[in-house]
């Protein structure tokens, strides 16, 4: 391993750099191109000073430590969606108060909210009754009166 470093020099730097660089395109998420930038600097650095292989190698790791940690700090979401119940449509209705269209009978009834019919249960109410959603169980809703 010595003999190359000391064979191709910096270049070594660069061609490990530019692997990385094309290894991240085949590659999903965004990782391997801080180890690219990381040895690309190094590569320049060799090329500017004549310190040995030893810190380069010390460069490079301390450039790739830090490039990481500033790449995922800047660089990557934080996890959290906008809209977190975009895929929970029945959870997106919990709280929300709407005018019953149908009566509730024996505990099940039916409410049409936006464009959607949802089976509902809660106590027995007649239509016009002001309800509240309060939980969601897939697509059945809980209901109860508002006053």
């Amino acid at each position: 391993m010595e003999d190359v470093f000391r064979q191709l020099g910096p270049w070594v730097w660069i061609i490990a750099g530019l692997i990385l660089l094309g290894l991240e395109l085949l590659a999903p998420g965004v990782f391997l191109i801080w180890f690219g930038i990381a040895a690309l600097i190094t590569g320049v650095f060799a090329f500017l000073t004549d310190f040995g292989w030893q810190a380069d190698v010390i460069v490079f790791v301390v450039l790739a430590v830090v490039l990481v940690m500033v790449g995922r700090k800047y660089f990557s979401g934080s996890g959290q969606s906008e809209q977190p119940l975009l895929n929970q449509r029945a959870r997106r209705h919990v709280g929300s108060v709407h005018v019953l269209t149908d009566p509730i009978v024996d505990g099940q009834g039916r409410i049409r909210i936006d464009d959607t019919n949802w089976r509902i249960e809660g106590p027995d109410l007649q239509s016009g009754a002001r309800v509240r959603v309060t939980a969601a169980d897939g697509a059945v809703l809980t209901v109860e009166r508002v006053d």
